[in-house]
C-alpha cells in the first residue's frame, strides 16, 4: 500500500498513519500545490509519484519474497 500526498500534507499523512496503526506506511510525496500548475508540471509530478510508488511496492514485494 502506498499513500500519495503533497508535501504540505506529509506531516498530516504520517500522523494519520500512526493513529491508524500503520506508522511505516509509505508515502509518495509530490510538490505542493498541484492546483494552478501547468499540465506539463502536473504530468512531471505524476511521473515522479508513479516511479516512487512502483519503487515502494517493488521493495515491499521483494521483502515478502525474501521472507519466504
Amino acid at each position: 500500500m502506498v499513500t500519495v500526498c503533497t508535501r504540505e500534507f506529509e506531516g498530516l499523512g504520517r500522523g494519520q498513519a500512526r493513529l491508524l496503526g500503520m506508522p511505516n506506511l509509505p508515502l509518495a510525496v509530490v510538490p505542493h500545490p498541484i492546483g494552478g500548475q501547468s499540465k506539463a508540471t502536473v504530468e512531471q509530478f505524476a511521473d515522479s509519484v508513479v516511479k516512487r510508488a512502483v519503487d515502494i511496492l517493488s521493495s515491499a514485494a521483494s521483502q515478502k519474497v525474501d521472507a519466504l
